[in-house]
């Protein structure tokens, strides 16, 4: 049995609170405002708190689990607190995010091919968990955070996105249903309570098909209401469930995402080269952190995590 006390160690309440309040720096009991959710300044607020804070030695450490990235023995479900816990939403989603979100901003170039082939993945066996769980304990549900004392709806359904990001980081049908899933409950929670109709349903069966909107779309941000002077929350949601949407055309059709092809030193088909050229290579690894990685595929290693 492997000793899982270096991690445990390191991967503390305090921690994972830490990433969850640094992702989503605003009042739990007023309403947000969306442009101040989508700024830079919030975004760089984050990326602080996941360097100044424990989450690189904490990823690291769960590195050193598997030298060859073969997923662990581990119940990712033993670093948080029982389901039925009153703060089991927010520790949750501060795993969540370290797995999902923290991992790639603090391992760029040759380090990134952990976030593709180990965190990753880690991350979508978490959510699986997660989302298995009885409905009324669930920790993406609204409930389960006015439970916590939430009693912003908008805060809550900014933390909506986060819950959806492993499903549709994972390269296959069953996962990117789960995250379709989650997004048209998401839109109709807004709609429900906003009483307005979400747009992009008009094309909603366009978005599913076109296998290059994601990157084409997800670089503008959500629009701004030539009425208002911010970001809406109708206006975030239904964009950002329009971006969520998006994935499924790619995997549907290639059964991967090539622009993570480089990364994980993965072989290119024409196919994939030619949509890698029609996207600008949007989102590719260098050419020289590729062959770095294509050389330990080759020689069947993993460059450990920088320190």
């Amino acid at each position: 049995m492997t000793n899982h006390e270096p991690l445990t160690s390191l991967v503390t309440p305090a921690l994972l609170a830490q990433i969850a309040e640094g992702y989503l720096p605003f009042s739990k009991t007023e309403e947000l405002n969306f442009s101040d959710v989508e700024s830079k300044e919030t975004q760089e607020h984050f990326h602080s708190v996941c360097k100044s804070s424990n989450a690189r030695q904490a990823l690291i450490t769960l590195s050193q689990l598997s030298p060859d990235a073969a997923l662990p023995d581990l119940d990712l479900m033993t670093l948080l607190p029982v389901p039925t816990a009153k703060d089991f939403p927010q520790q949750c989603f501060g795993l969540q995010l370290l797995l999902d979100q923290a991992s790639r901003i603090l391992f760029p170039g040759i380090d990134a091919r952990w976030q593709s082939g180990y965190f990753g993945p880690l991350g979508r066996c978490l959510a699986g968990q997660w989302y298995a769980l009885p409905e009324e304990q669930r920790p993406d549900k609204w409930r389960r955070w006015q439970d916590m004392d939430v009693t912003s709806f908008s805060y809550w359904v900014a933390t909506q996105v986060m819950w959806a990001a492993p499903f549709l980081h994972a390269e296959d049908l069953e996962s990117q249903q789960i995250g379709l899933d989650l997004s048209e409950e998401l839109r109709r929670a807004v709609e429900e309570r906003t009483g307005k109709n979400d747009p992009y349903r008009e094309t909603r069966d366009v978005t599913l098909k076109d296998d290059l909107l994601f990157l084409r779309e997800v670089v503008k941000g959500p629009p701004v209401d030539e009425r208002e002077s911010s970001i809406s929350i109708t206006h975030w949601t239904f964009w950002w469930c329009m971006i969520l949407d998006s994935h499924w055309p790619i995997i549907k059709r290639f059964g991967r995402y090539p622009y993570r092809n480089a990364i994980l030193g993965r072989v290119i088909t024409d196919e994939e080269k030619k949509w890698l050229d029609d996207t600008g290579h949007f989102g590719e690894a260098s050419p020289e952190v590729a062959g770095k990685i294509r050389e330990d595929v080759e020689k069947g290693r993993w460059t450990p995590l920088s320190q």
